[in-house]
C-alpha cells in the first residue's frame, strides 16, 4: 500500500473515532482540563499555562482542588505594577496562610499541586503531622528586583511571586527555611521541597542562589523552571 494512502486510512480512521466520541485519557491528552488534584502528567507545564488565558478555567480548578480564595478586580497600579486574574488566597485544604496573599490565578494553581502533591505529603512523612500555616512576607509589592533602581521589574509587582518563610504543623512545631536550611531533621526536608517543587513553578529559588534569598522560598508562576 502507498505511504498517502495509508495515511490517508489513519487520518480517515481517526476523525471517525473522534466523531463517535472517544477521546484519550486525560493525563494522555495535553487538551484535556487541567485537574489540580490528580497526579500531574507529562503535559503540567502545557496545562498550567492554559489556565492562564483562562481565567475562569483557572479559578474553577483551585476551587474544585481546594483553595479557598476571593477573586480579585484587575488592578493597573502603573509603571507596569498591578495584576490582572488575581485571585486573594487565604488557604489551600488544611493549610491557612499566615495572612492572605493576592497572587494571579496561575501562580495559586502551582500553589495547589505544590501543597496537595508535595508539602503535605513530605511533611507527613517527615515529621508525621500535616501543615496547618503558611508563613510568608508577601507577595504583591510593586519593586524591581532586590530593590535596584536600574532592575527591571520583581515578578512581585505583578502578584506573580510569593516568598514563603516556613510553616507551622497541626503539632505545634514551626519548619524555618532560614534556621531548617542546613539544620540536621529538616534540611533534607528543605532541599526535598525545592528539588520536587520546581515542576510546579517558573522559578523555585531558596538560600542555595544568593545571600538575598536566605530566609526565604521565592515561589514564581511564570518563568523558565530556573530552581536554585
Amino acid at each position: 500500500m502507498r505511504p498517502w494512502l495509508l495515511l490517508t486510512l489513519l487520518i480517515a480512521l481517526a476523525a471517525l473515532v473522534w466523531a463517535r466520541g472517544w477521546r484519550p485519557p486525560d493525563r494522555y491528552n495535553p487538551w484535556a482540563p487541567l485537574d489540580l488534584r490528580a497526579e500531574p502528567d507529562a503535559f503540567l507545564r502545557f496545562k498550567l499555562a492554559r489556565l492562564g488565558d483562562d481565567p475562569a478555567m483557572c479559578r474553577a480548578a483551585i476551587g474544585e482542588a481546594g483553595a479557598v480564595f476571593t477573586a480579585m478586580p484587575d488592578r493597573d497600579a502603573g509603571n507596569g505594577c498591578g495584576w490582572s486574574d488575581a485571585v486573594r488566597l487565604s488557604a489551600i485544604g488544611p493549610a491557612r496562610f499566615a495572612s492572605p496573599v493576592t497572587v494571579t490565578c496561575p501562580l495559586a494553581a502551582s500553589l495547589v499541586l505544590f501543597h496537595r502533591h508535595l508539602l503535605q505529603p513530605s511533611a507527613d512523612a517527615t515529621y508525621g503531622a500535616p501543615v496547618r500555616t503558611v508563613d510568608h512576607v508577601g507577595s504583591y509589592a510593586c519593586r524591581n528586583v532586590y530593590h535596584r533602581e536600574q532592575a527591571p521589574l520583581s515578578r512581585h509587582a505583578m502578584a506573580d511571586a510569593l516568598d514563603v518563610t516556613g510553616w507551622r504543623l497541626a503539632d505545634g512545631r514551626r519548619i524555618t527555611v532560614e534556621k531548617g536550611w542546613s539544620a540536621p531533621g529538616d534540611a533534607a526536608f528543605l532541599h526535598g521541597l525545592q528539588e520536587g517543587g520546581c515542576r510546579y513553578f517558573g522559578a523555585f529559588l531558596g538560600p542555595g542562589y544568593n545571600a538575598a534569598h536566605r530566609t526565604h522560598f521565592h515561589l514564581q508562576g511564570r518563568g523558565f523552571g530556573l530552581c536554585r
